[in-house]
């Protein structure tokens, strides 16, 4: 007498769960393995950076600068699209445009008692390179939120970035108008400073041990 041999039969959703059982440690070990070195933090040297503003006025344009400013980066210059976060401080008060008279104005104009503090915040940086290097500059695109005044809006600055003996150095420039943060331009004899002033920064900054 014949026997028909059946073959066994096992679930579908036991062979499923016997794939995961095999992949899961996999995809663990790859969930936890790092993709690239984390960013580093760079810190901003005051006495080697600057921020600077330049304003026309119908008598004579004139400019104002500080370098007491900080601030800190977190990026790894070697891979800028892994992102780029930081944020820089400027002591309102200590912007000089080197006669005592203007500069009692601009303390004024900007309510530095209530308003001590101009500050940028990175939102967003392009860079028109995946790296920085050595004495040649990558341009960026630096999107930002700018504090002046009380009054924080969105910004976008020019800047460009290269590597000098294992700092990065950092400068660009960008425009905006006082009335947008609420500073209405001051006046002398009747006449008035533009509304649309430049602003820029000169920065070095070294790796945070």
């Amino acid at each position: 007498m014949n026997r028909t041999k059946h073959k066994s039969h096992v679930p579908t959703c036991q062979i499923k769960s016997r794939r995961w059982l095999i992949l899961f440690p996999l995809l663990l070990l790859f969930s936890t393995s790092p993709l690239g070195p984390e960013p580093k933090t760079y810190a901003v040297v005051p006495e080697k950076s600057r921020v600077m503003f330049e304003a026309s006025f119908p008598l004579g344009d004139f400019r104002g600068v500080t370098q007491e400013l900080r601030g800190e980066f977190q990026v790894d210059p070697q891979n800028l699209g892994a992102g780029i976060r930081g944020t820089v401080t400027v002591n309102s008060a200590s912007l000089k445009t080197g006669i005592e008279a203007r500069d009692r104005d601009l303390r004024k104009t900007l309510e530095v008692d209530r308003h001590p503090v101009i500050r940028f915040t990175v939102r967003e940086i392009r860079a028109s390179f995946p790296s920085l290097a050595e004495r040649t500059d990558t341009h960026l695109t630096i999107a930002g939120d700018l504090l002046i005044h009380g009054v924080e809006r969105l910004i976008t600055l020019r800047g460009r970035a290269q590597i000098r003996e294992g700092q990065v150095w950092v400068r660009g420039d960008g425009v905006l108008k006082m009335t947008d943060y609420g500073i209405k331009p001051p006046k002398k004899f009747f006449l008035s400073v533009r509304d649309l002033t430049r602003v820029s920064f000169d920065a070095l900054l070294v790796l945070r041990e």
